[in-house]
């Protein structure tokens, strides 16, 4: 509890400055030190992800996607889940001790995966913003849209081949490759590479556009792949399975969801091809560790 400080407490101090001015000036740098510190402490709080290596969270959000990437002191959101998750991913985030997001990317124009995003856009200081130029205009995502403009923040279109660092990690975008008539194949595709570990992010993307990017000759092999369409029967078809060769497979669906996410279908396929499947459905936010040499799962 602080008390008013009185006359008798300063006229004490002065003498004892008199007295003793080297052990008075040392009290007086001690104490405005603790006051800064307290002060730093409260606006800055301590940013809890590790800085050595890279930090992949698949954000639960119900039945939705969101994914937050952590390398050396940087920050990446993917998608933000419905409308409603917003205040969940902004939370998360917050308690990650993290104040300023370099990327966000909006994969394509669907309520599940851009809904809460306008909310992390309030929220958070953002450099860049990343959205598919087919990106549609559902409600969720003109609202973003608006958002992203009233933060005095540009929407940009990524060019396919464009190399961009997030930390030490780099990353870029595989896809769309083309307009489509279905919305989930408009989502952007991004690959990210630590070291000799690779991540896949494909959105809601269907096996109609994972064909066409296995055609294009794209780099899809990767170590851990976010499994499209939240494990929907018309994604991660066995060719792009057994081209991307990966090890670890991130279902983002919610409980005991209207659609039956995943289908049997898919967890036979992954199963085929030898990938361990995580699910937020049954075991919540998950988080995968890459070291650059080998990626492995640590506690949420």
């Amino acid at each position: 509890m602080s008390r008013k400080v009185r006359k008798s407490d300063v006229n004490k101090f002065a003498r004892f400055a008199k007295k003793y001015p080297l052990a008075a000036i040392a009290l007086v740098v001690i104490a405005v030190a603790v006051l800064l510190f307290q002060r730093m402490s409260d606006n800055n709080p301590t940013v809890t992800v590790p800085m050595d290596g890279l930090y992949v969270h698949y954000i639960d959000v119900g039945q939705g996607d969101s994914e937050l990437l952590c390398c050396n002191g940087q920050y990446m959101l993917i998608d933000a889940g419905v409308p409603s998750a917003g205040d969940t991913v902004v939370e998360y985030i917050r308690d990650l001790g993290i104040k300023k997001l370099d990327y966000v990317v909006c994969t394509h124009g669907h309520a599940d995966h851009c809904g809460g995003l306008d909310t992390v856009v309030e929220s958070f200081d953002v450099d860049t913003v990343f959205t598919s130029s087919y990106a549609g205009d559902a409600a969720a995502y003109l609202h973003f849209v608006d958002t992203v403009e009233s933060a005095q923040l540009t929407l940009e279109v990524p060019e396919q081949g464009v190399k961009y660092s997030l930390g030490d990690a780099k990353f870029e975008f595989l896809g769309p490759l083309s307009d489509h008539k279905n919305v989930n194949d408009d989502s952007l595709v991004l690959r990210l590479d630590y070291g000799d570990t690779s991540f896949l992010f494909t959105g809601d993307m269907t096996a109609k556009a994972e064909k066409e990017l296995i055609e294009d000759g794209a780099d899809i092999k990767c170590d851990v792949l976010k499994v499209g369409h939240h494990g929907s029967s018309g994604s991660s078809c066995y060719q792009f399975l057994y081209e991307a060769e990966p090890k670890i497979g991130v279902i983002s669906c919610g409980k005991d969801n209207d659609y039956g996410h995943p289908h049997e279908e898919t967890l036979s396929r992954l199963s085929d091809a030898g990938v361990t499947v995580y699910r937020t459905d049954l075991e919540g936010s998950i988080v995968i560790f890459s070291d650059g040499m080998k990626v492995e799962r640590r506690a949420a």
